[in-house]
């Protein structure tokens, strides 16, 4: 009898060009090495087969619980096998490799009459296989082997997913063509997982408020981390979303960063520091208790407000000091009472 994990195991290696699924199945398409050529006018992006994605067991893959799909992109190098064996028909993802990626995909060789042999480096091209196939738009894709009803073949659709609808990060008017330049002849392990290109949050700091110590002491320092590869365990999305659990001996941290610059980060000492780009809003539907065993500074460049719908009380074991600049006001509806156990000055 034959069926399905009997017969035997057929695997390959290939590169991913569309994952924009229709119909959400997790799938994208990948251009096969020995099975597909390089050439689009024989077969373009459209024209490949969808992959299924094996996903980790942290992902439940039912019901949207756990992980809710694949971190792929086009030009990601895949491994996979068919799920159909030799009949080649169906096949899986099961995972993606690393490396140094350069600006050429591949080496022609050629031999002339004599025998001898040269070979050419082709660079990368959006208009061949074996890359990332986005252009600028959807509307871009017509007239290319891309797009829809090409001349070498009877298909009525065609790739809509530009880079004017891709991820981009803050300040970027459209996506990026993967590999990044940055990351050419360079491992594609995160820069900042190897050490590099990481930003002190005390600069973040001073950026924002040259004249201002808002968190005097020890923190935060540009000394309060220094990741060391393996350690730093870096999740970055394409918008640039950031997170870093950082298990670098004696510089342990937390790092959570959205694109715009807003971020967190607990440093080695169990420091927490807090840097808000936009407004902040707070929402504490039951009760709130603050308790600091230091100083507490609090700067506001704007108008303080402070409404209380119940009583407000502030207790001070030792003085209180409240200095206006300009004029001060005090309005009580009812009564106005001043204690004192010794003397009252009103000058």
């Amino acid at each position: 009898m034959k069926y399905q994990g009997k017969v035997g195991f057929i695997w390959f290696t290939g590169v991913v060009e569309d994952r924009n699924d229709p119909l959400f199945q997790n799938r994208v398409r990948v251009r096969i090495h020995g099975a597909h050529t390089w050439d689009k006018q024989k077969i373009a992006t459209p024209d490949l087969p969808w992959c299924q994605v094996l996903m980790p067991v942290t992902a439940s893959s039912v019901s949207g619980i756990g992980t809710s799909h694949h971190g792929l992109v086009e030009g990601s190098s895949v491994m996979g096998f068919y799920r159909d064996s030799e009949e080649m028909q169906d096949p899986v993802i099961m995972g993606s490799f690393t490396g140094v990626m350069t600006d050429t995909y591949r080496v022609d060789e050629r031999i002339d009459d004599e025998g001898n042999r040269s070979f050419t480096e082709v660079k990368r091209t959006t208009e061949e296989g074996f890359n990332d196939p986005r252009l600028d738009s959807k509307g871009s894709y017509a007239g290319t082997p891309d797009g829809p009803n090409p001349k070498h073949i009877n298909r009525g659709y065609g790739l809509t997913l530009g880079l004017d609808k891709s991820p981009r990060k803050s300040g970027e008017s459209k996506g990026v063509v993967y590999p990044k330049e940055e990351y050419l002849k360079s491992p594609s392990v995160n820069h900042l997982a190897k050490g590099i290109m990481s930003s002190p949050m005390k600069e973040d700091i001073d950026s924002a408020y040259p004249n201002i110590d808002p968190y005097p002491g020890e923190a935060p320092r540009a000394d309060s981390f220094s990741p060391v590869y393996p350690f730093n365990h870096v999740h970055e999305t394409e918008a640039g979303h950031l997170l870093e659990l950082d298990d670098t001996p004696k510089f342990e941290r937390i790092h959570i960063m959205h694109n715009t610059g807003t971020r967190v980060e607990m440093n080695k000492d169990g420091d927490y520091n807090n840097v808000v780009r936009g407004d902040k809003y707070t929402v504490v539907l039951g009760d709130d208790t603050i308790t600091v065993s230091g100083d507490v500074k609090i700067t506001v460049d704007g108008d303080c407000t402070i409404t209380s719908k119940g009583n407000s009380t502030i207790n001070a074991t030792k003085a209180v000091k409240v200095i206006a600049q300009a004029e001060a006001t005090i309005t009580a509806i009812k009564d106005v009472v001043v204690k004192a156990v010794k003397k009252v000055k009103i000058q």
